[in-house]
């Protein structure tokens, strides 16, 4: 069986490997870069578990937080989410989540670390790697300047090495992405049938002012927005920047390199919707000077409060109207 190391995820990235630290164990590198969770300490072995090691407390725990979790629709018990969880295991492969720090290494794996089970925020994003045995696990990073590439390529690498026995006995086998890799870098969702296993999105409550209320002029409301034919282009959904405490603060969401594709390619005024409310915003793909960054989108700190919360990022599509939907 061919399966995939470590070593060549970083090798094929262009990332600069630069260690393994135990589960748990704080991560030196403080600098952007991309991170790989792996059942062996070695990043040239290639031997991974032919069976998942799920930690039964886990994943009891995950249904003690969330007892309506369910499974293609149906709330779900102990037994069943373990055979789901198997289901998304690649046999034998080593390589068990592929993630991304678009600042510090060492604090995005912190952030990995400290989120409780069935938590959306610091970090939802490979939420299935603590279900697992954490003495089993190793976290494996490196440096890069373009975190967003690094971790595609990785993913598309890994997905195109999975033999197709192992790809076959997935739950989705169009979508072999590492065990707790739930989604392509550009936004297609593994079908792994899994709802309600996380806290749901609470937009922050406004500050309780004890000025005088001056009416309002009613608000127009936004029609519901129709999406483009889903084989199109314009159809694409792509995945944000992690939003941040600074973000929120600066009233931004910044769009990574490997999602400018779905927005104009110059800078603009766009039309946005995000939770339902309408307005029109600057859009820069921040492309010029040596060194591309991510794109910025001004949304301005009022509005993007009122339904954004910092840590997960957001994911955006453009409508059949022209306007872009933040979800």
């Amino acid at each position: 069986m061919c399966v995939t190391s470590v070593q060549e995820l970083f090798t094929h990235s262009g990332a600069v490997y630069a260690g393994a630290v135990k589960w748990g164990s704080e991560v030196p590198l403080t600098k952007p870069g991309v991170y790989v969770v792996s059942t062996t300490q070695n990043p040239d072995d290639a031997n991974g578990l032919e069976a998942c090691p799920l930690d039964a407390g886990s994943v009891a725990a995950l249904l003690e937080r969330h007892p309506g979790a369910m499974i293609n629709g149906q709330v779900t018990d102990l037994l069943n989410l373990v055979e789901r969880l198997q289901l998304m295991w690649p046999v034998g492969e080593p390589v068990v989540y592929i993630g991304l720090a678009g600042g510090s290494v060492r604090a995005r794996v912190a952030q990995f670390y400290s989120t409780p089970i069935g938590a959306r925020a610091p970090h939802a994003g490979g939420w299935p790697v603590k279900m697992l045995e954490p003495q089993r696990l190793w976290v494996h990073y490196g440096q890069t300047m373009n975190p967003d590439a690094a971790e595609t390529t990785m993913v598309d690498y890994f997905v195109h090495g999975i033999p197709a026995e192992a790809r076959q006995a997935l739950v989705d086998p169009d979508a072999p992405l590492p065990f707790a890799n739930l989604r392509f870098p550009a936004g297609r969702k593994k079908r792994h049938g899994l709802d309600g296993v996380k806290t749901t999105r609470s937009k922050p409550q406004p500050p309780v002012s004890t000025r005088p209320r001056i009416p309002q002029p009613p608000q127009a409301s936004v029609a519901p927005l129709e999406r483009t034919n889903p084989m199109s282009p314009a159809a694409e959904r792509r995945r944000t920047q992690n939003v941040t405490d600074a973000d929120l603060r600066g009233g931004r969401i910044r769009i990574p390199r490997s999602a400018k594709s779905v927005l104009p390619a110059e800078k603009t005024r766009i039309r946005i919707v995000i939770g339902g409310e309408a307005a029109t915003v600057l859009w820069d793909p921040r492309t010029s000077g040596a060194q591309e960054r991510s794109g910025v989108i001004r949304v301005g700190r009022n509005l993007l409060t009122r339904h954004v919360v910092a840590g997960d990022p957001r994911e955006i599509e453009c409508m059949s109207d022209g306007s872009f939907l933040v979800s």
